[in-house]
């Protein structure tokens, strides 16, 4: 995973992009993306934040398994929030730090703790 995580962060920088070339929704996943290519992408369902949040968050929780707030997170952990009502995913990195990406911005790295409300995920093998 280490490995794929310097692939990752060299990407810093790369611009938000909405769809994949297959049509499927990018957007904030594109760390998850990176990462875990062989998982499956999904489809915007509706412009309704609060469909897409829950729909998204099942897609996670197919490929993954939740991790108790205070167990050690470990590199490629999936980070699952609300930002501005919105679902919002982001990937750990190490010490506090998560790989991701907003609208409109482009890839960077930033800190857990901007978010005040999460879960964590751990992609099952």
């Amino acid at each position: 995973m280490q490995e794929k995580i310097i692939q990752l962060l060299q990407q810093i920088g790369r611009p938000y992009q909405m769809f994949n070339d297959d049509g499927t929704y990018q957007g904030c996943f594109y760390p998850v993306q990176f990462l875990y290519p062989d998982k499956p992408k999904y489809k915007m369902r509706s412009n309704d934040d609060e469909k897409n949040y829950w729909y998204g968050l099942s897609k996670i929780k197919k490929h993954c398994i939740e991790i108790n707030l205070n167990d050690k997170y470990l590199p490629g952990d999936i980070i699952v929030t609300r930002f501005r009502d919105e679902l919002h995913v982001a990937v750990f990195w190490e010490f506090g730090k998560i790989i991701h990406v907003f609208r409109n911005h482009s890839l960077q790295i930033g800190r857990l703790k901007m978010f005040k409300n999460y879960k964590i995920f751990r992609v099952i093998p």
